[in-house]
């Protein structure tokens, strides 16, 4: 059955893979795919009338192995985390590693929404970038309008490159303090969006 015949049988489009992507919402909720600490949130943005989510994240610490972090394809993630990380931990994975190039990477949260219209979408926008999100954006303007909202505090370190160590090991200690002090100022930013999903989206 094409896209068409499903969504005219459900009457609007937009209301149709609105449906869809929380009935997907609630299937990764329950198998734990969801970061706990974005639950809220989320919920808050699907139960307006004009906006829904998609991906989202509320921002991770993760070492990662390849020529380098934008390596589409050719980068393998061997450990991420949603929280702080301890030295054990961190030392503990580059111990296994046998790769010619290590990451260390923190990602900001991320956030992909879906607006009813480009009015919306705008809206949106507008309410992240001011709310400290500045490298926000509409992603999409066809069948669904994007808006990607993303703060600023993202880190990518090279922990070995092409067979060199790049950082010492006596140098993790305060370069996992940075990534920690990294994760924990994006995750402060979150409650800000409270507001900017409610005036944007309903």
């Amino acid at each position: 059955m094409s896209f068409h015949a499903r969504s005219s049988a459900g009457g609007d489009p937009w209301e149709y893979l609105r449906r869809k992507a929380l009935e997907q919402f609630e299937r990764h909720l329950e198998e734990g795919r969801v970061d706990e600490d974005i639950v809220d949130l989320l919920r808050l943005v699907n139960n307006t009338k004009n906006c829904y989510t998609t991906s989202s994240c509320s921002g991770r610490i993760q070492v990662s192995c390849g020529e380098h972090p934008g390596a589409k394809g050719r980068l393998v993630v061997v450990a991420k985390w949603h929280r702080t990380v301890s030295l054990q931990e961190l030392v503990s994975v580059l111990d296994s590693l046998q790769e010619e190039s290590v990451w260390l990477s923190v990602h900001p949260p991320i956030f992909h929404v879906v607006a009813r219209d480009l009015s919306v979408a705008r809206k949106l926008l507008a309410g992240a970038r001011n709310s400290g999100f500045k490298h926000s954006g509409i992603q999409g303007l066809g069948r669904r309008v994007v808006v990607e909202i993303m703060s600023m505090e993202r880190l990518e370190v090279p922990i070995r490159v092409q067979g060199v160590e790049v950082v010492r090991r006596e140098s993790l200690p305060i370069l996992l303090e940075t990534a920690n002090e990294f994760l924990l100022r994006g995750k402060s930013r979150l409650g800000v969006l409270r507001k900017v999903f409610t005036e944007a989206c309903d």
